[in-house]
């Protein structure tokens, strides 16, 4: 009888935390829907027939240098990178990110 229990209870934990996740996912969709809201508006904000002038105006040439420098640049700190750090720090990162969707999609929510 007492294995019966523990399987139930075990049961119970498991949908516990499975409704604990799929809320925190939710929250995080809220989250990103503020998001995207906020980028679409600084979006709608921009001259866009300002912008293309401006590309208009971009010495194509010139900037394909600078592209080929930085590029060589990039490349000898590339060789110096700890990977396994950058991975960690990438990790962080997103962890980071997804909490603070969350938390905005909580705000959003209430």
């Amino acid at each position: 009888m007492g294995e019966l229990k523990n399987l139930v209870a075990d049961n119970q934990d498991i949908v516990v935390r499975v409704k604990a996740a799929g809320r925190q996912a939710a929250m995080a969709g809220l989250g990103l829907v503020e998001v995207l809201k906020a980028e679409g508006e600084k979006l709608q904000a921009v001259d866009v027939k300002a912008e293309v002038e401006g590309l208009k105006a971009l010495d194509l040439n010139a900037k394909a240098e600078e592209l080929k420098a930085l590029a060589l640049e990039l490349k000898g700190k590339v060789l110096a990178v700890d990977a396994k750090a950058e991975v960690e720090k990438l990790l962080a990162e997103v962890q980071k990110l997804f909490a603070e969707l969350v938390a905005k999609g909580e705000q959003r929510a209430a």
